[in-house]
Parts: C-alpha cells; sequence; structure tokens
C-alpha cells in the first residue's frame, strides 16, 4: 500500500513527540518497521523538507544520480545510507537506481523527476479531475473573450449604420 507523505510525517513526528515505539508504529500504520525506521531517521537529518509534496516531484539531476551511485558501488555506504543523505522520500529509490546503472549502463541515467503515477488513486483522480477543469476554464475564459470582441463589434456596426 502506498503511504502518502502525510501520513510518513505524522509516523516520524509520532515516534520523536509521542514516544511510540517503532514496532508499536508498525502495526498502526500497516508497514514494515524497516520503512518506519527509514522514515523516523529522515525527519531526524532533514525534519519536515523531506516530506513535503513538493518534495516528492523534486527534478533529480543525472549528476546527482551518478554521483549518489559511484557512493554505492564503491562500498563505503549502503543504498539506503545514501538514500537519506540525499533526502530521498523513499529508500527504494536509490536502489532502482543503482539497478537501472548496472543494468542499462550510464547511458540509462537520465534527469527524471517523481512520477506522478506514484500518486494514491484519489489523489491522481483529484489531479486529473483538477487539470481537466482547468483546460475548460481556459477554454471557456477564451470563448468569453471571443464572444465579447464579437459583441463589441456588433455594436460599433449597429452604431455605424444608425448614423447614415
Amino acid at each position: 500500500m502506498k503511504m502518502t507523505m502525510e501520513k510518513r510525517l505524522e509516523i516520524a513526528k509520532e515516534y520523536f513527540f509521542d514516544r511510540t515505539s517503532i514496532t508499536k508504529l508498525a502495526k498502526k500504520y500497516d508497514t514494515e518497521k524497516g520503512k518506519v525506521q527509514y522514515y523516523v531517521r529522515l525527519y531526524e537529518l532533514h525534519g519536515e523538507k523531506p516530506f513535503s509534496e513538493d518534495q516528492m516531484f523534486r527534478l533529480y539531476t543525472r549528476e546527482e544520480k551518478l554521483e549518489a551511485i559511484k557512493e554505492v558501488l564503491s562500498g563505503k555506504k549502503s543504498a539506503r545510507q545514501v538514500a537519506l543523505e540525499h533526502a530521498l522520500p523513499n529508500p527504494h529509490t536509490m536502489q532502482d537506481w543503482v539497478k537501472m546503472y548496472l543494468e542499462r549502463g550510464i547511458d540509462a541515467i537520465q534527469d527524471s523527476k517523481g512520477r506522478k503515477q506514484y500518486m494514491l488513486h484519489e489523489d491522481r483522480q483529484k489531479y486529473l479531475a483538477n487539470k481537466e477543469l482547468k483546460e475548460r476554464l481556459e477554454y471557456l475564459e477564451a470563448e468569453n473573450a471571443y464572444l465579447k470582441k464579437l459583441y463589441s463589434l456588433r455594436q460599433k456596426k449597429n452604431k455605424q449604420s444608425k448614423k447614415k
């Protein structure tokens, strides 16, 4: 089950402020202890920033990715440690980058944003509905401007014909 950024932040805050154990949090939110530990450590290192919606769709440059991959492949740090240092919202992202690099080489690593398909179904539906409404609004505003212009031209034409 995909967990929202708000839920992840809630878990981390509950650990620090309510002193709830990691095991209890994992049971309460029906998730793995490792994920809870990751969220807690991420909050400890970077505060609330990695849990913002902006961070979810942040642009990761090719250079950032290659640097992070190099750190993991050097063997000095684990993928999880590097993910924490780079404030990745999901520890598996780093593993995906390394896997892609190993399977397809350096050319497979490109700039990328967080992917919208990772949104919860309800969030994706809201996003699509808002996008559709914005497009409809733009269309209606353009149509309204066209009709106003047409009306003003018609008024001018009527005034000119009355003067004659």
